[in-house]
């Protein structure tokens, strides 16, 4: 089992790396002047989605913060009666 030092590690690494790829897939991508069946253009998908699936994710993440917080604030409502 890795250490807590060796995970944070590796999310970082992890993290930062999605964040490159992300950056270079939305800001610098589509203004390269280049073709369309260009090699490089093989490891990302459509532009539209840059913008899709984040969205997705945002949604499901506040979604769930706010399923934790309603859960939370109940039980304790629960606990006091």
């Amino acid at each position: 089992m890795a250490s807590n030092a060796q995970l944070g590690k590796i999310i970082l690494i992890t993290a930062i790396a999605v964040f490159f790829y992300y950056f270079f897939w939305v800001a610098v991508l589509p203004f390269m002047l280049i073709d369309e069946g260009n090699p490089i253009r093989l490891f990302f998908p459509p532009l539209r989605y840059a913008f899709i699936v984040p969205t997705i994710f945002g949604v499901i993440f506040i979604g769930g913060i706010a399923a934790f917080s309603f859960y939370h604030i109940w039980s304790l409502k629960v606990k006091r009666d």
